[in-house]
């Protein structure tokens, strides 16, 4: 230690050595982890370079060149979907144009006009409308408006509702034994409900008045049957019960086809019809139009009671066909089909939205 004490030079420069010694040694062993890490880095770039070469088609300009005119086919395509999905016509700007109703009262007598000029209009068409169908799906309204929150997707149901009876009435059925719809929903309901699709949760319970699923207004589409796709495609059905020759199916069938509305066909049930349904119910004083089973009986006593035995008989020879066309009952379940604007992601930067 004296030896140190006595030379404070010699140790000032022992010790700057030593820390210059240190210095180096931190610096080195730095040194060396950078060239670990970038060795990493280099072997997972090579790594990637490798799958990218190995990609099917490989990333060239002229694969990218292809990808892009695929990019933009498929929003042309959509651009065209979408504007087929919107409707054509007077139907379509009816929908489009429509005032939704603001208050309950509005909404109440809405709904009465259009089942009042509904039975008009089937009336006018020969068309029998039995008691499940004589509010035309909208039964639960018969009496007050729907609640406020429901005013909306009531009004447009019943503009869809509106077009479709107006095709049906067109197709001259015999009769309308019943029109159901889908429970309503509400936009926050629905939202919900997508929300929690995409998250494999089960859809949060209703709080709604119009809880029940099936009922005299309502039905419950098959999920296999149904067009919808959660965030994707929307749907609203309806389901027609009615009595008819084949003939007024193909009508309506056609009609639909025309795509004045996005409304697709999701199933089609064909039955014979029974005797009480071939039957009119509106008939006064027993009387049916369905044909008789039996040729009256008509007695002939002398010649003037012949002849009019015979004008008789040539009547009901006239009015009555040998083979009488049999009625079919059939169930119709409809989509109007409409797509689901995507949401932006939560992300900073905003989703790309292709140009319609």
């Amino acid at each position: 230690m004296s030896f140190f004490r006595k030379n404070p030079v010699f140790t000032a420069s022992l010790s700057l050595c030593a820390l210059v010694i240190i210095g180096e040694g931190a610096l080195i062993y730095e040194r060396y982890a950078a060239s670990q890490a970038a060795a990493a880095r280099y072997e997972q770039r090579k790594g990637e370079l490798q799958a990218m070469a190995e990609l099917a088609p490989p990333p060239k300009r002229e694969v990218a060149a292809a990808i892009e005119a695929d990019l933009a086919k498929a929003q042309g395509a959509l651009a065209s979907m979408r504007s087929e999905l919107k409707g054509r016509g007077p139907a379509a700007e009816r929908i489009r144009s429509a005032k939704v109703p603001t208050a309950r009262t509005d909404a109440y007598f809405d709904l009465a006009t259009f089942v009042e000029k509904t039975r008009e209009a089937a009336v006018a068409g020969d068309i029998e409308i039995r008691a499940e169908a004589a509010r035309f799906g909208f039964g639960a309204y018969a009496n007050e408006g729907p609640v406020p929150e429901h005013i909306e997707p009531v009004f447009r149901q019943r503009l869809i509702a509106q077009y479709l009876l107006d095709s049906l009435i067109e197709a001259k059925p015999r009769a309308i034994f019943s029109v159901k719809r889908e429970r309503t929903v509400t936009k926050a309901e629905r939202e919900a409900r997508v929300a929690a699709a995409a998250n494999g949760e089960a859809p949060p319970p209703d709080a709604s008045s119009e809880a029940s699923e099936d009922g005299p207004d309502y039905f419950a589409i098959d999920p296999r049957v149904t067009a919808r796709v959660p965030g994707f495609v929307d749907t609203t059905p309806f389901r027609f019960v009615f009595t008819g020759q084949t003939s007024a199916l193909r009508t309506f069938l056609n009609r639909l086809a025309a795509f004045d509305l996005p409304v697709l066909v999701r199933e089609v049930e064909v039955e014979a019809a029974t005797p009480e349904e071939a039957t009119d119910q509106t008939a006064k004083d027993g009387e049916s139009d369905a044909a008789p089973a039996t040729t009256p009986v008509v007695r002939v006593t002398t010649p003037s009671a012949k002849a009019a035995a015979a004008k008789v008989a040539a009547r009901v020879s006239a009015a009555v066909p040998i083979v009488a066309k049999p009625l079919s009952k059939f169930t119709v379940i409809v989509e109007f089909v409409e797509l689901v604007t995507p949401q932006a992601p939560s992300g900073d930067a905003p989703a790309a939205t292709p140009s319609t």
